[in-house]
């Protein structure tokens, strides 16, 4: 398992290298992996990943210094991408925040 601070922002040394005002809003990433299990969740059949990749998306722009890199949805045994997302499902963004980049990932 992914180890955590307090805020849900997963350890690593790249944090250090935050600003204040970056490391305040790199709680975007869990929240996304939060927001994407819920989204999955709630839904009885499957979700288009293109659709939850854009809703997902628009969260992250929520933050103004947030700078998408990458969403990416796919199987955990294979790692092959997967065109619908449901239970089970993994997903893995990564977000810059100025010349730091932060990675995280969760089976939703």
């Amino acid at each position: 398992p992914t180890v955590r601070e307090k805020d849900g922002l997963a350890l690593s040394s790249r944090n250090r290298y935050l600003s204040p005002s970056e490391r305040s809003e790199a709680t975007v990433l869990i929240e996304t992996l939060r927001l994407a299990k819920r989204l999955v969740r709630e839904n009885q059949s499957p979700l288009a990943s293109a659709v939850l990749k854009r809703k997902l998306e628009k969260h992250i722009a929520t933050k103004r210094l947030a700078k998408l890199d990458y969403i990416e949805f796919f199987d955990s045994k294979s790692l092959e991408p997967v065109p619908r997302v449901q239970r089970g499902t993994h997903m893995a963004l990564a977000v810059f925040f100025g010349k730091t980049r932060l990675i995280d990932n969760s089976r939703l």
